[in-house]
């Protein structure tokens, strides 16, 4: 059989692109009020992440990818943080105090988010 068909090689690469979207993995629980995210082309590790409610909250954000990211923490009705464009390289802490509940994090940059460049934050 041959798999040199420019077919086939199309083929394969989608299915190994594919292979890494979907599945957020396993949820990380932090115990701490003070944690990390890492932000990458078109991915956020963790994508689901649970931290303990506190009165203040330290997130750092760094940029691994070799674009720029503007990363935001939404609720259901508005934005709570804001970490504007980081370059590659880039790290940013800030500190908040968001109530218990589930907000999403994402790049506001063009279609970043719909390329898989979000995940989920739990407090509580």
């Amino acid at each position: 059989m041959r798999l040199r068909t420019p077919t086939s090689l199309a083929l394969v690469a989608l299915t190994l692109a594919l292979n890494g979207c979907g599945a957020a993995g396993a949820p990380v629980r932090e115990r701490g009020t003070t944690f990390t995210v890492t932000v990458d082309e078109y991915l956020i590790r963790p994508q689901q992440l649970r931290v303990p409610e506190g009165k203040r909250l330290t997130m750092t954000v760094t940029n691994r990818g070799r674009a720029g990211h503007s990363i935001r923490i939404r609720g259901a009705t508005r934005n709570i943080l804001d970490f504007k464009f980081l370059r590659p390289g880039e790290s940013r802490t800030r500190e908040f105090s968001p109530g218990p509940g589930s907000y999403t994090m994402y790049c506001v940059l063009a279609n970043h988010e719909e390329l898989g460049l979000h995940g989920r934050l739990t407090v509580g």
